[in-house]
């Protein structure tokens, strides 16, 4: 169920542009298109991020992370002890989490998104519905395909896509 795009020169110049983007300005807004963030991030919400460093992440928050050449935008779910520098980060709607990031790759953290022109703070936790919502399209991609395209109906407006989501 994994959404990225990968390999493409042009992800990766996208990629290379939104880590210097944050670098200057140190605040980046793209489109997610991937669905690994169901229900919490649907494909098309626009993503705020705030360039923070590795050490104010805490458990909870949706981290940018920039590596292989593409953007992914995944919670943190486990902090890097002293004898490593390596976060956890998993999406809402996978089963495992990621390969481990170090913190060279954590570009910055999602602050809100923007859904059908209103923006939503981001909640560390998932809500009783959400972590419901998760574990069913965790476990069926037709079900996934379905609350995609039920959400993309009622969704009045679309923004263009800067980078994905994993």
């Amino acid at each position: 169920m994994k959404q990225c795009l990968h390999g493409d020169a042009g992800v990766s110049a996208k990629r290379e542009l939104a880590e210097e983007v944050l670098r200057s300005f140190g605040r980046l807004r793209f489109a997610a298109t991937g669905w690994s963030m169901l229900p919490t991030i649907l494909p098309g919400d626009t993503l705020v991020v705030e360039r923070i460093s590795p050490d104010a992440f805490t458990v909870g928050d949706i981290a940018l992370v920039g590596r292989d050449g593409k953007l992914c935008a995944h919670r943190v779910v486990s902090l890097p002890r002293t004898e490593n520098r390596f976060w956890l980060t998993r999406g809402d709607a996978m089963l495992r989490p990621d390969r481990p990031v170090h913190d060279s790759e954590l570009l910055g953290r999602v602050t809100e998104y923007v859904r059908a022109g209103k923006n939503i703070l981001v909640s560390k936790k998932l809500t009783m519905t959400g972590r419901v919502l998760a574990q069913i399209v965790m476990r069926s991609e037709l079900a996934a395909r379905f609350f995609v395209s039920l959400s993309s109906r009622v969704r009045p407006q679309k923004e263009s896509s800067l980078a994905c989501q994993e």
